[in-house]
């Protein structure tokens, strides 16, 4: 079974979702590649306009994975994409079909490639019970030094808030954290190469502002009113997200639809200076001028892929 892995990565606006199925059409088309979005928004259902989502028709007969997987609302983790992602892609070599990765959340993209612990969620009523063994007078530290040796040498007897977590995750498992960072870590197994999209600051401008008028154009808000009659709280994702804050302040008269529109741009801007800092610590990125256009890079991908993968 040949596990050939392409992923597009890079800031937000730099044209990665054009060049991923440009580049699908070029290895062989929709029986070939399939897509799996790297995108900690476009997770939920509903969250379309607000994410650039593609949809529909727009799709050209390609399968996208890791898209509309949970409902609003729902809290998801980079550990469940993790294990969600990779079975995708395990699924699609089983079919002898390639995955593209494409998507700008970096701690997504790292988790999928090279494991992250899964450790669980924390839980209230275990860490209680914990500190109020601790207020005992129990030595939680050295508990912890009996049950998992190599955690406690790396944690100091003074923080509290690192030995109750690695306590909880062992009451909660019954294995050390460290075990259990060890499973998580594992990287994935795959050839491939990863094509990192950047461009000059006031072209990426140009484009921010540009979809943010078209999303706003395309019915942010009303998605955006949409979105919050399916959750319990306007804090909760997406709407927490980029954008998507901004309209809950503009349906709350916090905002004008001028400032909103301003603050979408500026957030977004400082959102790509972040996922440019993440991925330049990539070692395995090649790097392209996103500002050639699609049809260049497509030319320019396919010279950085290993002979196996192309068609």
């Amino acid at each position: 079974m040949r596990r050939e892995l392409i992923a597009v990565v890079g800031p937000t606006c730099t044209g990665k979702g054009a060049l991923a199925m440009a580049l699908a059409d070029a290895l062989g088309g929709p029986a070939a590649v399939s897509l799996v979005v790297c995108d900690s928004a476009k997770i939920y259902r509903g969250a379309d306009v607000g994410t650039a989502k593609v949809t529909g028709a727009a799709r050209r007969g390609y399968e996208f994975f890791m898209v509309d997987v949970v409902e609003p609302g729902v809290p998801y983790s980079a550990g469940r994409y993790m294990s969600e992602g990779r079975a995708a892609c395990e699924a699609l070599w089983r079919r002898g079909k390639s995955p593209l990765l494409v998507g700008g959340t970096g701690l997504y993209f790292r988790a999928l490639l090279d494991g992250i612990c899964e450790a669980p969620s924390a839980d209230a009523a275990v860490r209680t019970a914990l500190r109020a063994r601790e207020a005992a007078g129990e030595d939680l530290h050295g508990y912890l030094s009996e049950v998992d040796a190599e955690t406690a040498a790396r944690i100091s007897p003074a923080d509290k808030q690192r030995i109750v977590r690695a306590l909880e995750v062992f009451e909660l498992t019954g294995e050390p954290l460290t075990k259990i960072r060890k499973k998580g870590n594992r990287p994935l197994e795959a050839d491939g190469v990863v094509v990192a999209l950047d461009g000059p600051r006031p072209w990426l401008l140009e484009r921010i502002e540009l979809r943010t008028r078209r999303m706003l154009a395309a019915g942010l808000l009303a998605e955006t009113r949409r979105l919050l009659a399916r959750v319990e709280r306007p804090e909760a994702p997406p709407l927490n997200a980029i954008g998507y804050r901004q309209m809950v302040q503009l349906l709350r008269g916090e905002l004008d639809e001028e400032a909103a529109a301003a603050q979408v741009v500026a957030e977004t801007r400082r959102l790509a200076k972040r996922q440019r800092t993440w991925f330049k610590r990539e070692r395995r990125a090649k790097w392209l001028d996103a500002a050639k256009g699609t049809d260049a890079l497509v030319d320019e991908a396919l010279k950085l892929l290993p002979t196996g993968l192309k068609k």
